[in-house]
């Protein structure tokens, strides 16, 4: 007898067949790999712009239509993925809407059956997110891994994700990672990380999905990723508010852009509405994170939020979810394997006053600067080098002034927007001719 959840599911499936038109559809086709520090599919580069999910499977099997929901409102604010947790239930916190691959005993006493169609469902989201709503899925492995305390169940589980959900729909899978801050989620020590690179191997011997391993904040960022097989580190960021006038959150991703031997980084659950320890909701901000975050060589960031994490909030509700539609239209593709220099740095094409800090993205005679924290006076520029640019607003997606530089000329941008990229480039003889704008 065919199990009555897999049959209503497979009704609501073939009622809802016929998708929203208002739905983005995915461009994006085949595997995603790594080149270099971009994302790339079949139809080339690609900036990871992620969501915090984690309740998504948890839906899935228990209520579709907000699911469905959810999904089509991410896909229409411009977010390529989403990130969801495959076990979830051993904190407290979770009552309730606990994810049950196998029967487990909560850390409060609470006894839990396993899900009897567990693998179907979540072959089932991952399907759900990438053909109808154009997603795909960043699927987080073990996050409360204290409910499947053995090894050896933790490599039948791998095993089982690989064979029941990731064969076959590599291309709708943007990353699998071992674990959710694994320090404190069942691999604590030198074991524990022991036990995160192997299984970090494990899972890239045996499928070209990308693998990332965790956040691991009980030992060093080197200790778990140099010379390892990862190949995205996922890293979760400052969210303290007090430093850098507020902007540490922003900037602090750029520490690990370039760290020798180990994977290019993704802002994996940086501070956001509703946040543990802090929370932040200035749209300005948090568009920058991501902004700031690509020009920093970061191929993925993930918005995260209060909603995505427990839902008892929606996403329709949560500040700034709106304001991240346009960095895609904006921003290069392939940005993070731009050179990136910082403002101040000789080297760098124009230099910045007035501001907290400033990239300055190359690539050929292609320029892109992010400032980060433009005071009240305003943006003042200077040019070592003759440059053509122009100022965008990264929540509008408005260009707000175009101009051209010589070397030696400085120039400010005042009463303008906060969430400014600059995009130019150097102006040649073989660029001079083509242009007419006049000097500001």
């Amino acid at each position: 007898m065919i199990n009555f959840r897999i049959f209503l599911c497979i009704v609501l499936t073939a009622v809802t067949a016929a998708a929203d038109s208002t739905i983005p559809k995915s461009a994006k086709t085949g595997r995603v790999r790594v080149v270099d520090h971009s994302l790339v599919d079949d139809n080339g580069p690609f900036l990871g712009l992620g969501v915090s999910y984690f309740t998504a499977l948890w839906r899935y099997y228990n209520d579709r239509p907000r699911l469905e929901r959810d999904l089509a409102f991410l896909s229409q604010q411009g977010f390529n993925y989403t990130r969801v947790l495959s076990m979830v239930g051993w904190n407290r916190a979770w009552d309730g809407i606990e994810i049950a691959p196998i029967a487990f005993t909560s850390r409060e006493g609470k006894k839990l059956g396993a899900w009897p169609d567990y693998w179907q469902s979540l072959a089932g989201l991952v399907d759900l997110s990438y053909d109808r709503f154009g997603m795909r899925t960043q699927i987080t492995i073990f996050a409360d891994a204290q409910l499947m305390p053995n090894k050896t169940d933790r490599i039948e589980h791998m095993r089982r994700l690989l064979s029941d959900v990731v064969a076959g729909r590599e291309h709708k899978i943007i990353l699998l990672e071992v674990a959710n801050e694994a320090w404190q989620n069942g691999f604590p020590g030198d074991e524990g990380t022991a036990d995160l690179r192997e299984f970090t191997r494990y899972l890239a011997e045996r499928t070209e999905v990308p693998i990332a391993t965790t956040s691991n904040h009980e030992g060093s960022f080197e200790d778990l990723y140099r010379n390892s097989a990862a190949d995205i580190a996922t890293w979760h960021f400052s969210r303290d508010r007090s430093a850098d006038d507020g902007w540490r959150p922003i900037i602090d991703c750029r520490r690990l852009a370039n760290v020798p031997g180990c994977p290019p980084a993704s802002s994996n659950e940086p501070i956001g509405p509703g946040a543990s320890v802090a929370s932040e909701s200035d749209p300005v901000k948090l568009v920058l994170a991501a902004a700031y975050a690509y020009a920093s060589r970061l191929p993925m960031v993930v918005f995260h939020s209060q909603a995505g994490v427990f839902g008892k909030t929606r996403f329709e509700e949560t500040p700034a979810i709106r304001d991240h539609r346009h960095l895609m239209h904006i921003l290069p593709p392939d940005l993070a394997n731009w050179t990136s220099l910082d403002g101040k740095d000789p080297a760098s094409p124009v230099g910045a006053e007035g501001c907290l800090t400033m990239t300055c993205n190359i690539s050929d005679n292609r320029i892109v600067c992010v400032p980060v924290g433009i005071r009240p006076e305003g943006l003042t520029l200077t040019a070592r080098v003759s440059i053509h640019l122009r100022a965008v607003d990264l929540l509008t997606g408005n260009e707000l002034r175009r101009f051209h530089l010589n070397a030696g000329d400085r120039f400010t941008l005042s009463d303008t927007s906060r969430a400014l990229v600059l995009i130019g480039r150097v102006f040649t003889d073989k660029i001079r001719t083509k242009l007419k704008e006049d000097k500001p």
